[in-house]
C-alpha cells in the first residue's frame, strides 16, 4: 500500500494496471485551434502517455481557499462560515429538483435527463481529462481571454492574469472553472466543437466544490471566486435564473467574509467587489427588482476610488473605476426606487419626493465624463470598410470610437447610456407613457459604436460580449421598421454565434415586440447559427426548471426591462400627472396601476 493510500484510510489501487491505456476520445486528430493555431487536447491523437491527475489528501485539497492575507482582518471579527443551506443551494445550477441527494447540494451540469436521480460520491481520480487538458485551456486563458469575456471594463492592476489566476492555481475547484471557461470560448471558435469539451470542465468544478463546501465548515475568497466563476459561465449559457442562485450564494458568502471598509483595502478585492456588483443589479435591473447589496458597500468602492484618484491624479485605470463605481450606485438608486414603489414600500409622495433626485443622477452621468475620457487624439479616423446595404447606422465614421489608451471610454459611454435607458423604462412603466423621443436618437449612437467596436481591427478579444449588454438595451428604443427590426435580429445572431446565448424569454418577447412569432432563433431556418450554439441552447432548454420564486420567475421573464413594451408605442397616459414636486394629482396604484413585476 502506497503512503498516500495509507494515510487516507482508502483500498490502494496504484499502480492502475490499465493506467497505460489511452482514454477513448472521438473527433479530428488534425483539427487546429481557430484562434492560436494550436491542437486542442480534444484533437490530439498521442494521448497514451498522459499522466492521472494528481490525488490530494483530504485535509489538503483545499487548503489555499482559507488564504487570510485578503480577508483583511482576523476571522474572529466576522465569522466566515458559509450555511450550506446558502452556499451550496448555487454551487451547480442544474437538476437539483429531483436529485436524491440533499437539496442544499446541487448536481453538475449533465445531458441525462434531471429525472433521472443521482448520488454524491466523491469525484474520481480517473477523471475525463488530464492534466494535458487542463494546462492547454488554461494557458488559452492567459494567452486569448481578456477583462472583456467578464464585463469588467478595464484590467488596470493585472487583476485576470495576475492574482485571480494565481487563485485558480491554488484552489482546485477555480481552476476546473476557470479552464471550462476558456473551452467555452475556444470551443464555439471551432467548426466542429462538443459540448463535452467544456461541460467537463463544470463538472469537475462542481463536484470539487461541493466536497470542499462538505467538508469544510469555513469557506474563504477561493470559493467566492469560484461562484463568481460559475456564474460568469452561467449568463454565457443564457440560463438566467439559475446565475442568480450564484449571485444568492456569492451575497452570503461576500457579507461573511468582509465589511464595505475591509473589501477596499486591495485593488484586488475592489474589482472582485465589482465583478459581484454587476450581477448583483443585473439580476436587479432584468427582474424588474433591487440590488440586495446595502448601498454602504457601493459608497465604499466609490469613496475608495475617489481617494485613489487624489493620490494617483496621472493613473486613468482609478479614473475609470472611479467613474464606473459611481455609475453603479446611480443604477442601484434608479432600480431600488422603482423597485421600491412597486412592492408598496414607499408612498406615492415619498416617489415623488425621491424621484427628482434619481432623475438628475441619471441625466447628469453623460455630462460627467471629464475631458482626460475624451482625448480627441485617441478617436480612431482611419476605419476601414463600407456600410452594407442593410446597415442601420454607418460604423466607418471617423471620429466615432476611441482607442489605444482611452478604448474603455467606449464602454464607459455604452454604460451610461444604458442607464439613461433602463431609467426611462422604468418611468414608462410607473408612468404608463412612452418612451422619451430623445432616447432613439441615443440608441442609435449606441448601435453605432458598438459596430464600430465590432468593426475595429484592434478590438481586444471578448469586447463585443461585453459591449452587447448596452446594445441589447438600445434596440429597445429602435423603431420598429421592417430593415431596423432586420439588423437588430442579425446582430442578436452575431453575438450569440460568439457565445453569450440569451435566454428564449427574452429572444421570444423581442420577436413579439416587432411582431413575429416566436422562435428557437433570430433568424428563419436557424440562418447564422453555428453548429455548437445549436447543440447549447437546445442542451440548455431541456434541462431547464421551472423557477422556484417570483424573483427567479422576474428574470427568467425579464420583467424588468420587456414589461414597458407593451406600452412604449402608445400615447402616454393621464393615469398619473405630475403637478409639482409636493403633490401629485391622480393616482399611483402600488398594487393595481404600477408594478414593477406586472402579468404579461
Amino acid at each position: 500500500m502506497c503512503e498516500r493510500c495509507r494515510k487516507g484510510g482508502r483500498e490502494c489501487i496504484y499502480p492502475d494496471k490499465d493506467s497505460g491505456q489511452k482514454p477513448i476520445r472521438s473527433g479530428s486528430k488534425s483539427e487546429k485551434s481557430s484562434a492560436d493555431g494550436t491542437s486542442s487536447p480534444e484533437d490530439q491523437g498521442g494521448e497514451g502517455n498522459e499522466q492521472l491527475p494528481i490525488i490530494h489528501d483530504e485535509d489538503e485539497e483545499f487548503e489555499d481557499d482559507m488564504d487570510g492575507s485578503y480577508t483583511g482582518r482576523s476571522q474572529d471579527l466576522r465569522d466566515s462560515s458559509t450555511p450550506a443551506s446558502t452556499l451550496e443551494q448555487s454551487a451547480s445550477p442544474s437538476t437539483e429538483a429531483s436529485s436524491t441527494v440533499p437539496a442544499t447540494i446541487r448536481q453538475p451540469l449533465s445531458r441525462r435527463s434531471s429525472a433521472q436521480a443521482t448520488k454524491t460520491v466523491p469525484f474520481s481520480r480517473t477523471t475525463p481529462h488530464g492534466p494535458k487538458d487542463v494546462q492547454f485551456y488554461l494557458n488559452y486563458f492567459k494567452e486569448h481571454m481578456t477583462i472583456h469575456h467578464y464585463s469588467l471594463k478595464r484590467d488596470s492592476h493585472n487583476f485576470l492574469k495576475g492574482e485571480f489566476f494565481n487563485h485558480a492555481m491554488k484552489y482546485e475547484p477555480l481552476k476546473y472553472a476557470v479552464a471550462g471557461y476558456a473551452a467555452y470560448f475556444h470551443t464555439i471558435a471551432q467548426p466542429d466543437g462538443r459540448m463535452s469539451t467544456f461541460l467537463q470542465f463544470y463538472n469537475e468544478s462542481v463536484s470539487r466544490l461541493r466536497m470542499s463546501i462538505t467538508k469544510h465548515k469555513k469557506q474563504g475568497l477561493a470559493t467566492f471566486l469560484t461562484i463568481l466563476q460559475l456564474a460568469s459561465i452561467e449568463e454565457m449559457l443564457g440560463d438566467w435564473v439559475n446565475l442568480m442562485g450564484h449571485q444568492k450564494a456569492a451575497f452570503d458568502m461576500l457579507t461573511r467574509l468582509y465589511t464595505p471598509k475591509t473589501i477596499t483595502q486591495s485593488d484586488f478585492l475592489l474589482k472582485v467587489l465589482l465583478w459581484y456588483t454587476r450581477f448583483d443589479l443585473f439580476v436587479g435591473l432584468q427582474s424588474g427588482g433591487e440590488a440586495v447589496l446595502g448601498r454602504d458597500w457601493y459608497e465604499a468602492v466609490h469613496e475608495c476610488y475617489v481617494t485613489k484618484v487624489r493620490v494617483n491624479p496621472e493613473d486613468m485605470g482609478y479614473k475609470y473605476e472611479e467613474r464606473f463605481a459611481y455609475s453603479r450606485i446611480v443604477a442601484k438608486d434608479s432600480s431600488d426606487l422603482f423597485s421600491r414603489m412597486g412592492k408598496g414600500l414607499l408612498s406615492p409622495q415619498e416617489f415623488m419626493e425621491q424621484l427628482p433626485v434619481v432623475k438628475s443622477e441619471v441625466e447628469g452621468l453623460a455630462g460627467s465624463i471629464g475631458p482626460e475620457f475624451q482625448d480627441p487624439k485617441f478617436k480612431i479616423t482611419n476605419m476601414q470598410g463600407q456600410p452594407d446595404s442593410d446597415d442601420i447606422v454607418n460604423p466607418y465614421e471617423p471620429n466615432i470610437i476611441f482607442g489605444g489608451g482611452l478604448w474603455t471610454t467606449n464602454f464607459l459611454r455604452l454604460d451610461f447610456w444604458s442607464i439613461n435607458f433602463m431609467y426611462d423604462i422604468s418611468t414608462s412603466m410607473a408612468f404608463k407613457k412612452a418612451f422619451e423621443p430623445e432616447l432613439t436618437t441615443l440608441a442609435f449612437k449606441a448601435a453605432q459604436i458598438f459596430e464600430a467596436m465590432c468593426a475595429y481591427s484592434k478590438a481586444p478579444n471578448g469586447a463585443i460580449i461585453e459591449a452587447q449588454v448596452s446594445m441589447a438595451i438600445a434596440t429597445l428604443f429602435l423603431p420598429k421598421d421592417p430593415k431596423t427590426i432586420q439588423w437588430c435580429r442579425q446582430t442578436f445572431a452575431k453575438v450569440e454565434s460568439l457565445g453569450y446565448i440569451y435566454p428564449e424569454s427574452m429572444r421570444n418577447r423581442m420577436l413579439e415586440a416587432w411582431g413575429l412569432e416566436p422562435s428557437d432563433w433570430w433568424l428563419p431556418n436557424d440562418e447564422g447559427c453555428p453548429p455548437i450554439i445549436r447543440s447549447i441552447k437546445d442542451f440548455i432548454r431541456e434541462r431547464s426548471t421551472a423557477p422556484k420564486d417570483q424573483v427567479s420567475e422576474d428574470l427568467k421573464e425579464m420583467r424588468g426591462i420587456f414589461s414597458s413594451l407593451n406600452i412604449s408605442d402608445s400615447p402616454g397616459s393621464d393615469n398619473m400627472t405630475i403637478t409639482s414636486n409636493d403633490s401629485v394629482s391622480g393616482t399611483l396604484g402600488v398594487h393595481g396601476t404600477y408594478n414593477a413585476s406586472p402579468d404579461w
